[in-house]
């Protein structure tokens, strides 16, 4: 059946990519980055080290790329960059603060997903629809 080839609708990877970016950099300044900005006072000197770069500097460099990380990649700016950031930020989220479980109480399945699709956008750049494009940034 050519009903489930799709041939009707054109591939556009582009179109793609910046739905892409702007679903999960939406997602992460709501669901993530906002709320430590807002809670800046109570979080700041209790921040999980699990690197051992301190509380201060983990809470600094987290909520730099949940928030203006997050957004530059919806803009498409310097999007590779902060796409590596916030997947490194995945990735230690998902190992050490949810012990690399993707099922039951506490799981990392949000993470994890996040991890994989920031890392989309790292291989592929921010694509034809991106601040990166029309600047000539090799994204």
């Amino acid at each position: 059946m050519n009903l489930f080839k799709f041939n009707y609708i054109p591939l556009n990877k582009d179109l793609g990519l910046l739905l892409l970016r702007i679903a999960f950099g939406f997602e992460m300044i709501y669901g993530h980055g906002w709320k430590k900005l807002i809670n800046y006072d109570t979080r700041f000197h209790s921040f999980p080290d699990v690197i051992g770069i301190g509380s201060e500097a983990s809470y600094i460099l987290v909520t730099y790329f949940e928030c203006l990380g997050a957004l530059a990649i919806i803009l498409g700016l310097y999007a590779r960059f902060h796409a590596l950031g916030l997947a490194i930020v995945m990735f230690v989220a998902f190992t050490f603060s949810h012990d690399m479980l993707l099922i039951g109480s506490g799981n990392g399945e949000k993470p994890f997903l996040y991890l994989f699709g920031f890392l989309l956008i790292f291989l592929n750049g921010a694509g034809k629809y991106s601040i990166d494009r029309k600047t000539g940034v090799r994204s």
